[in-house]
């Protein structure tokens, strides 16, 4: 019994770091690496999105592009949103909204003023899920502990799992 029980926790243990950075996302072209990272990693419709854009080449951070977020409903062409990209020091940021529940393309365009003919694109998928409070899935005025474990088939034990799992992650992280 404790075999089985041991081999479910350390895979849970080790696939806990793999799905918490799948929200960042890194492409090289042209030389130029770029990390995107999108978040909340759930986007909900009427909730800000944030995107996060760094540049470097060669481990040297680039600031120098014009960069623009382009939102298309999945399979259209119809341009729903244009936005020029702020930068921040060394990194490129901003938030927009999905005005309603879909499937979304994010397309970042990085272009250099210099280089008007060499546009990078990098497409990003995003499904985007009902906006609300509560009973969708938000946490209103309580906290994130009392939403999933406080009631309901879990019960306040499962404050207890979720600390056996968390410590040990976070005692592992740091």
């Amino acid at each position: 019994m404790r075999i089985p029980l041991l081999l479910i926790i350390s895979i849970m243990l080790l696939s806990f770091p793999v799905m918490g950075f799948a929200t960042e996302q890194s492409f090289t072209q042209g030389g130029l690496k770029a990390v995107v990272k999108l978040s909340p990693p759930e986007p909900r419709a009427g909730e800000n999105i944030t995107v996060k854009l760094g540049l470097q080449r060669e481990g040297t951070h680039i600031t120098d592009r014009t960069v623009a977020i382009e939102v298309y409903e999945k399979d259209s062409a119809t341009l729903l949103l244009k936005k020029e990209v702020e930068r921040l020091e060394d990194e490129y940021l901003d938030t927009f909204k999905f005005e309603k529940p879909g499937e979304y393309r994010v397309v970042l365009t990085i272009a250099d003023p210099q280089k008007s003919d060499q546009t990078l694109r990098y497409e990003i998928m995003a499904t985007v899920a009902e906006g609300g409070g509560a009973e969708h899935g938000g946490h209103g005025e309580h906290g994130f502990f009392s939403h999933h474990f406080g009631g309901g088939k879990w019960g306040w034990w499962g404050v207890g799992l979720m600390a056996l799992i968390m410590v040990p992650l976070m005692a592992v992280g740091l």
